[in-house]
């Protein structure tokens, strides 16, 4: 039994646009429609997209545009696009016993692993258990933080629907202002970073560690070594710019426990998760730029988070100190990364650079009034912001997306597919297959810089 197309990444993009297609549909019913009425297909289609590519960026009210159903539907759909379409169908296969072909299993581990040599039972058996776990865990924390402040049902339903938004890095939350209700409450805040953080680890990450943690002498891969390495010190260096940006702004009559949680908070959620505890319009203009840098970093490989990721980072910046030291070989912790990860590398931080601003000049063009410079102040970086948030799957804003009119919102929406879908993975499938005889020429040097 074959899923759609003859290639992996013809199977990703078409389960996660018929996903999308789905969702929208079910989002534009009555049914879906909360206290002002049914909601739009473009709205409804903007809002399927947010969902199955775990961004958050949303044109209406989660909490109020949407009953409980539109909600539940939301949730699904965040859930299947945090753990991957391919993985759900790949589940169902093998729950019908059905044995799954070399390509399908080829496409499940790109979807979940960075890693080859894992069979696909066990990514499934990892995949299903520790998001269900984590979840679990998050959604009982978050339930004795809510149980003061709303009945029982309410908090547990609250308290579910936001840890399985975290783990899955979604920015959606039933509450109209996010988490500013709760940007004193420590609780929250911790435990949402937790299950963001563990989100945009990866689940190959998670294995390993879970692994060293039982069996103690297993080795990490170069692979965890550089998510845990890159994520710690893109967490600490958020956390410090953040708080140092704000300190006479946002944070100026604040004490230093709220603005140490806050700026931790913020760079943790800047990271793909789009949660925001403190009003992001009122972030300096230093603090706009870092959280743009954060948005475009992402998570790590095979996680639930978008960007270029936390590895492609790494790799860029040691191919950048080990050509200024005059060395030909990147290294890192006693191993040599190959050339194709680097090459690689490159060409998703480049291919990522051309579709954000590809994407930013394309909805300047549909969406800025024709006025002056001078009395347009602040729409140039606004617009940017909720570019970049769109391509890494983060969910912040400044406030312009619900504003936008259909074409932008289209144009958003296909940034958000593009984000999460993976760049490489869109690449390869607009590629043509290599033809054999293919001619090689010999090689010359050309100057650059």
């Amino acid at each position: 039994m074959e899923f759609f197309g003859a290639r992996p990444e013809h199977r990703i993009m078409l389960l996660f646009f018929a996903a999308i297609v789905a969702g929208t549909i079910l989002l534009a019913l009555p049914v879906s429609g909360g206290k002002n009425g049914q909601i739009g297909l473009v709205d409804a289609l903007f809002t399927a997209t947010s969902a199955v590519c775990v961004t958050g960026l949303t044109v209406v009210d989660t909490g109020s545009d949407f009953s409980l159903f539109g909600q539940i539907v939301i949730l699904v759909l965040i859930q299947l696009g945090g753990l991957g379409i391919l993985t759900f169908a790949t589940l169902l296969l093998v729950s019908l016993g059905a044995r799954l072909s070399f390509q399908n299993r080829l496409g499940l581990t790109q979807t979940v692993s960075t890693l080859s040599g894992l069979r696909h039972t066990f990514l499934l058996k990892a995949v299903i258990i520790t998001t269900f776990t984590i979840e679990l865990i998050g959604a009982v924390a978050l339930f004795f933080c809510f149980q003061g402040d709303f009945p029982i049902g309410k908090a547990a339903y609250l308290a579910v629907f936001h840890s399985i938004a975290a783990f899955c890095n979604a920015g959606f939350s039933t509450f109209s202002n996010s988490m500013e209700g709760y940007c004193n409450s420590a609780p929250v805040l911790l435990t949402l970073s937790f299950l963001i953080v563990l989100g945009g680890l990866g689940f190959t990450v998670i294995t390993e560690l879970l692994d060293r943690m039982r069996f103690r002498k297993s080795a990490l891969s170069l692979h965890t070594k550089l998510c845990l390495v890159t994520t710690a010190a893109l967490l600490v260096c958020g956390t410090a710019a953040i708080l140092i940006s704000e300190s006479r702004s946002l944070f100026h009559d604040e004490t230093f426990r709220y603005s140490l949680l806050n700026s931790f908070f913020q760079s943790v959620t800047s990271r793909t998760a789009g949660f925001n505890s403190v009003p992001q319009a009122s972030l300096t203009e230093t603090g706009i730029a870092v959280t743009i840098l954060l948005m475009f970093i992402g998570a790590s490989p095979g996680s639930t988070g978008g960007g270029v990721k936390t590895t492609t980072l790494a790799v860029v910046f040691l191919v950048m100190i080990k050509r200024l030291v005059g060395r030909s070989t990147v290294t890192a912790f006693h191993r040599s990364i190959s050339t194709e990860s680097i090459v690689r590398s490159l060409a998703i931080l480049l291919l990522a650079t051309l579709v954000i601003v590809a994407s930013f000049i394309l909805l300047m063009f549909v969406e800025e009034e024709p006025v002056p410079h001078t009395m347009n102040k602040g729409w140039f970086v606004e617009v940017l912001f909720d570019t970049v948030s769109a391509f890494g799957t983060v969910g912040l804003s400044l406030g312009i997306t619900p504003s936008l009119n259909d074409i932008g919102k289209i144009i958003l929406s296909m940034v958000m597919f593009i984000g999460r879908v993976g760049l490489l993975t869109l690449a390869f499938s607009l590629a043509r297959p290599h033809k054999r005889g293919e001619i090689v020429y010999a090689e010359e040097s050309v100057t650059v810089g």
